[in-house]
């Protein structure tokens, strides 16, 4: 979730996955072997091409931090918390229809909301989930 709300205003928040060397290396390389078309990381998935990874890897699209590690996971946490996610989308009524379709948002909203503005952030350690979302004024 964090990488979507950053990236929707343009701001990387993630630890860098290669050094400074590696990118610049990175941004050396010609654009047709970082984009074609529509498809990204040519140049790695080439190399990729070179290896032992299958090519349902290799040339798999590219996905959100955490659904490519865990999407399983994921998609059973926001198809249980779908009807609270849709409850939570009108809290906000200028920005509910941007949440309409998008409940990892809205719940990633509200649980900011809970943990850092509600009674300001005190005592909001070691509560479950449920309770944080549940508990927002």
């Amino acid at each position: 979730m964090v990488d979507r709300h950053s990236m929707a205003h343009g701001l990387e928040v993630r630890v860098p996955f290669l050094g400074a060397k590696h990118r610049n290396a990175a941004h050396r390389l010609p654009l047709d072997w970082r984009l074609r078309g529509s498809r990204e990381k040519i140049a790695l998935r080439a190399a990729a091409n070179l290896t032992s990874l299958p090519e349902s890897i290799v040339n798999r699209p590219k996905l959100p931090a955490g659904r490519a590690t865990s999407p399983t996971m994921i998609n059973t946490l926001l198809e249980e918390l779908e009807g609270h996610a849709r409850d939570y989308a009108n809290d906000i009524p200028s920005m509910s229809m941007m949440f309409k379709g998008q409940p990892e948002i809205s719940l990633g909203l509200r649980l900011f909301r809970s943990m850092h503005i509600t009674d300001g952030g005190l005592g909001r350690h070691g509560k479950d989930l449920m309770t944080l979302l549940e508990d927002v004024n």
